[in-house]
């Protein structure tokens, strides 16, 4: 978390559509933290989105598409590889971002697929929260239990890999 990664999908967002492409963004439907028909960074930059419940709705717009973005693929189903490929094998370029770990430090969702299946992976590091390291590891604060817990810094804090192990057990 806090690394720029939808930062970075709305730039690339914005770089496509300054080349005249047609570009669709996409976001689950539980994220709503700042809005419910955009993505927004943390910085409060934000572009246009559809919100969609599973993935495979994906497939209900992409047709008058040259790109299709997603963000916080973590949240989506396991069918969104199946979406992902069936874009890109159809000429689409697909742009994805979301966190490759939980809290726990486990692959989440369809990432570990996505990674396989991807022409291109860009990984983005935060600033450790404690040393100022590379920061990989999203170390939640908060008592909440789930996997999926929507927060921002009030319910998680980025953590390199030393300071994220040394604060797990505890």
């Amino acid at each position: 978390m806090f690394s720029g990664k939808t930062t970075q999908l709305i730039a690339t967002v914005n770089s496509f559509r300054s080349e005249g492409k047609t570009v669709f963004v996409f976001k689950p439907k539980l994220d709503t933290r700042y809005a419910d028909k955009s993505v927004v960074s943390h910085d409060k930059n934000e572009v246009d989105a559809y919100s969609v419940e599973k993935s495979i709705e994906i497939l209900d717009y992409h047709l008058n598409a040259d790109v299709i973005a997603i963000d916080e693929v973590q949240f989506f189903d396991e069918r969104l590889v199946e979406v992902v490929e069936t874009l890109a094998n159809a000429g689409k370029t697909v742009v994805t971002a979301g966190l490759d770990m939980d809290y726990l430090g486990r692959p989440f969702g369809a990432i570990p697929m996505l990674l396989t299946i991807a022409d291109e992976v860009k990984k983005l590091n935060s600033v450790c929260t404690f040393c100022s390291g590379r920061a990989r590891f999203s170390h939640r604060i908060s008592q909440d239990n789930g996997i999926v817990v929507l927060g921002e810094k009030d319910k998680y804090v980025p953590l390199c890999r030393s300071c994220y192990n040394e604060l797990k057990d505890k």
